[in-house]
């Protein structure tokens, strides 16, 4: 890590920047921003101030770390989640990712409130743009002729939407499966809107409400379906409360 005073030599050392860096994530999940002081983080991290900055200079390499770390986690996470994508419906991918993405807030809570810290100078700027960027791979892997400017764009959009439904996620307790399947359903929606398959008789009606933009790759066709949180008639999932029906 780039941001730290002193590189570790020993086992020891490494877990003790990792007790800095785990204080310092809870401490913005806390607060939902950076705003801790040094004697919170020493106290969090259960050592003295002087340690902290023995291996920090102050309070935004301790952030610049955390985000390096979070973005080196997330990467693995995307990685592992996307997997072979290419034969993957949108719903099933997007239900396997946002899966993926909400078991590492669960683990990495400050990984929502650093993403959405500040603008493009902020320090959680680097985990924002790599998550544009992994999200901009796969659309771009899926509608070849689409231009950077639009990949950029849906992968913002796309990232922007989840982030702000998963603002309270860590917070939400028994409804957490409700924000994941909600989460699936607006973000699949939206995407097939834009990208519908090819069979889609969109495609033939100039007057349908809501005109797609590009054609996904040749031979491709979406066949999964996906159901909206709470919706009745829908097939039970294991840990999802069922549906009210129409006479509940």
């Amino acid at each position: 890590m780039q941001e730290l005073r002193t590189e570790p030599r020993q086992r020891r050392s490494q877990q003790s920047i990792d007790g800095i860096l785990d204080a310092a994530e809870r401490l913005i999940h806390r607060d939902g921003q950076v705003s801790f002081t040094a004697a919170e983080l020493a106290a969090g991290a259960h050592m003295s101030i002087g340690r902290v900055y023995y291996w920090f200079p102050d309070i935004p390499s301790v952030v610049s770390a955390l985000v390096e770390r979070t973005v080196q986690r997330m990467v693995g996470v995307f990685g592992v989640a996307l997997g072979s994508e290419v034969d993957t419906s949108t719903p099933l991918l997007v239900h396997r990712v946002v899966g993926a993405l909400c078991d590492h807030i669960d683990a990495n809570p400050a990984t929502v409130a650093l993403s959405l810290t500040g603008g493009a100078d902020s320090q959680g700027w680097p985990l924002y743009r790599r998550m544009v960027e992994l999200v901009g791979y796969v659309v771009a892997e899926r509608v070849p002729d689409v231009p950077d400017e639009e990949a950029l764009l849906v992968a913002s959009t796309a990232i922007s939407i989840t982030l702000g439904m998963l603002h309270d996620y860590t917070r939400a307790g028994d409804r957490k499966v409700l924000i994941r399947q909600e989460l699936v359903y607006v973000v699949s929606a939206w995407l097939y809107a834009r990208y519908p398959s090819s069979d889609d008789q969109v495609w033939g009606n100039p007057e349908w409400p809501l005109q797609p933009s590009r054609l996904p790759r040749p031979g491709y066709v979406e066949s999964s379906p996906v159901w909206p949180a709470l919706a009745p008639g829908q097939p039970p999932v294991a840990g999802r409360p069922p549906a009210a029906g129409p006479h509940t």
